[in-house]
């Protein structure tokens, strides 16, 4: 079974430099098999194996020396993402969410957003947004924020990619 390591926060900019290739060798250290990864902002697909997102973050941790949350995600975890029918939207952005969010936290989401958007599995935030990325609130610090959980977000084109990698 195909899984995606999917990182927070590296190679934005000056910080965070994580290169491509010695993660993948690290996974291929840590025992999973098949490792590839795709595009610079840290998404690991990888076959088999057990794994945590705790185990891989102090592996992580202890190989860079900086904290790099990690979210983890299944194939079938994935195509029920892009199989929703928001997910085929324009301005879709999915937010992977490190932990299971509370009927609360959902309550208080269709308060406060106003762009349309679901919550699959209490994990997977799929928002279709009313403008650009980078001119919205909706961003991936807002939802850590209002949820106060890990998360990180993709965009429709690299969750494609990413499936059609797996």
């Amino acid at each position: 079974m195909s899984s995606v390591a999917l990182l927070r926060g590296i190679n934005l900019g000056k910080i965070n430099k994580v290169d491509m290739k010695s993660l993948k060798q690290l996974f291929e250290e840590l025992g999973f098999h098949n490792v590839r990864t795709y595009i610079q902002t840290g998404n690991v697909i990888f076959d088999n194996g057990e794994c945590s997102e705790g185990k891989l973050e102090e592996a992580l941790r202890i190989t860079y020396g900086f904290s790099i949350p990690v979210t983890l995600r299944t194939k079938s975890e994935l195509e029920e993402v892009h199989n929703h029918p928001l997910f085929l939207n324009d301005q879709t952005f999915v937010m992977f969410l490190q932990r299971k969010i509370t009927n609360e936290q959902i309550t208080i989401l269709k308060e406060i957003v106003e762009d349309d958007f679901v919550v699959l599995h209490r994990r997977n935030l799929i928002i279709n947004h009313s403008k650009n990325y980078h001119q919205t609130k909706y961003t991936n610090a807002f939802f850590e924020k209002k949820l106060q959980t890990v998360c990180t977000a993709r965009n429709k084109n690299t969750v494609i990619k990413i499936l059609e990698r797996m």
